[in-house]
């Protein structure tokens, strides 16, 4: 980060701020309701398959719970914690469901990041180089989508492993997670990852137009290819840093400046990271009574 703020310059990053476009930015903001109550949505869908009579207040502990382990964690692997602050459900059975969120998510993510990369980088590439790219990736992501759509193909592959793995009887417990999830599942849960990838990139068009003019179809493949790096370099706190130096590099591809690039992504971070964390924060300090109880468990 110290490094980017220094390539980027101080004044620029100032000068942009003074310059944006607060409605743009109130917007953006707004658009968290949205992509908070998606997430919402999607966990409960999820839990629901274990514990049908989840209460809404016991998910929204739990979700706002994850935002802030997630948030302390490279990668926001922390996200998983969200498991511990649901009662009278296996934690290892929600660390299943959560898991099956994250892949399918990140599915989203792969996908349109491979038609942001193949736009930026492969016209750089001759023929005989591009041609065999885009079938690989085409193939690849074939075979993700037949998977993921496919639980009973994930189940038969795990089965048929867990002989050979340790802790045999705590993976076992972890893959009957999938018992409830068949394919109309599938299809729903990629759909709710696919509306809220949406509104987060939405987002983050919507910030970078707040600092300069742009081509929406560009600014949404190359936000795109930034998620994408970002998800395949889980190796900060936050994502801060990595996020910040991937807008710079494809956000130039399309002529727009370091500022806007480097600014759009704090916002989000703001936005949609510290916001709900800190929100998060309150719940885990109220609730850290249950957190222990689960955890010992």
């Amino acid at each position: 980060m110290i490094l980017l703020i220094k390539r980027v310059q101080g004044e620029e990053i100032i000068s942009a701020f003074r310059s944006a476009r607060i409605s743009l930015i109130v917007l953006a903001l707004l658009l968290l309701i949205p992509n908070i109550y998606l997430q919402f949505f999607k966990w409960r869908y999820l839990v629901r398959l274990l514990k049908p009579d989840v209460a809404n207040r016991e998910i929204i502990q739990s979700l706002f719970a994850g935002f802030t382990f997630g948030f302390i964690t490279p990668g926001r692997l922390g996200e998983f914690g969200r498991a511990f602050f649901i009662k009278d459900c296996s934690w290892v059975k929600l660390l299943g469901v959560s898991a099956i969120d994250k892949l399918f998510s990140l599915s989203i993510v792969i996908f349109w990041g491979a038609i942001g990369l193949i736009f930026f980088i492969g016209r750089r590439l001759d023929v005989y180089t591009f041609v065999p790219m885009i079938v690989f990736i085409i193939i690849a992501l074939m075979v993700i989508y037949y998977i993921l759509l496919h639980p009973s193909v994930i189940k038969s592959f795990l089965y048929s492993i867990n002989i050979i793995l340790p802790f045999r009887e705590k993976i076992k417990l972890l893959m009957s997670s999938l018992d409830n999830f068949h394919k109309p599942q599938a299809f729903r849960l990629m759909f709710l990852n696919f509306c809220f990838f949406c509104v987060f990139l939405f987002q983050y068009c919507l910030l970078a137009s707040a600092f300069e003019t742009t081509y929406f179809p560009l600014t949404f493949l190359a936000l795109s290819s930034v998620m994408l790096v970002k998800s395949m370099l889980p190796i900060s706190i936050g994502d801060l840093g990595v996020r910040e130096s991937a807008a710079v590099f494809f956000l130039g591809k399309i002529g727009l400046a370091e500022s806007t690039a480097f600014n759009a992504s704090i916002l989000l971070f703001i936005i949609n990271l510290v916001i709900p964390s800190l929100i998060g924060l309150v719940l885990v300090l109220k609730y850290r009574l249950i957190f222990v109880k689960n955890s010992n468990n």
